[in-house]
């Protein structure tokens, strides 16, 4: 899952998402970028009633990130760096340059250092805008292309690509399929779990959820199951989840 834009993201799909967790104990746990919005050091004009400092971005993240080890304690958690998370090197490249390489300036030491150490979190930060990571054949990651529709974005990442894959960034659901004379792909939008009606745009076409992703061990094949939150609901199997 992704995008939930702390200190924007929707409560209510967190905590479904929790609860979900805790009853299906996963091996990975992939945060697929943007889960931390570093809205007071990004450069865009900010409405005035909005006043978050970094600070309190670091605080809920670390919540949340307490919350999800403790539902599920052998989980590995990979945090997949989105474009979000690039607004932190490019504030320091951007304003102050002479800090470079300290050792605690990273993103990853100041959620660590909110956090405590979790061994089993793994960042993954290319020091670009996009990151990701190959799990059996398929590609989780957090890349630089939106489209307006549904499937859209899917439909281009897929052939620019050429890879299996699941993406977010989009806050939207959405898959394309592909098959040539080789091979079957498929390309998934996985989703949000942000605030759909926050205070700083009007109406945006998201849409709240998260994946699963089944992975054979013995073999890379996979198949994703994409799993939709509507009106703070959300079915899995024949639970459901409220």
């Amino acid at each position: 899952m992704g995008d939930f834009h702390y200190p924007f993201a929707d409560n209510k799909a967190v905590d479904l998402f929790i609860n979900f967790v805790g009853d299906f104990q996963p091996d990975n746990i992939f945060l697929n970028g943007d889960i931390v919005d570093c809205w007071s050091i990004s450069k865009f004009t900010k409405p005035l009633h909005i006043d978050v400092r970094i600070e309190d971005e670091l605080v809920l993240v670390a919540s949340f990130l307490k919350r999800l080890r403790k539902v599920s304690p052998d989980s590995k958690i990979v945090y997949i760096f989105g474009n979000h998370e690039y607004r932190f090197a490019k504030y320091i490249a951007d304003n102050a340059r002479e800090l470079k390489g300290l050792k605690q300036m990273s993103l990853e030491k100041q959620i660590i250092a909110f956090c405590a150490e979790d061994p089993k979190i793994k960042f993954v930060n290319s020091g670009l805008r996009e990151n990701y990571v190959k799990y059996g054949k398929l590609l989780v990651g957090h890349f630089d292309r939106v489209n307006k529709h549904s499937a859209y974005t899917a439909k281009n990442l897929l052939e620019d690509k050429g890879v299996s894959l699941i993406q977010n960034h989009t806050h939207r659901g959405g898959s394309s399929y592909k098959r040539d004379f080789s091979s079957f792909k498929v390309a998934h939008e996985n989703f949000c779990m942000c605030n759909l009606n926050p205070e700083y745009t009007a109406l945006p076409n998201w849409q709240l959820g998260f994946s699963v992703i089944h992975k054979w061990k013995a073999s890379d094949f996979f198949r994703v199951t994409p799993i939709p939150i509507i009106k703070d609901m959300l079915i899995y199997g024949d639970k459901l989840y409220t």
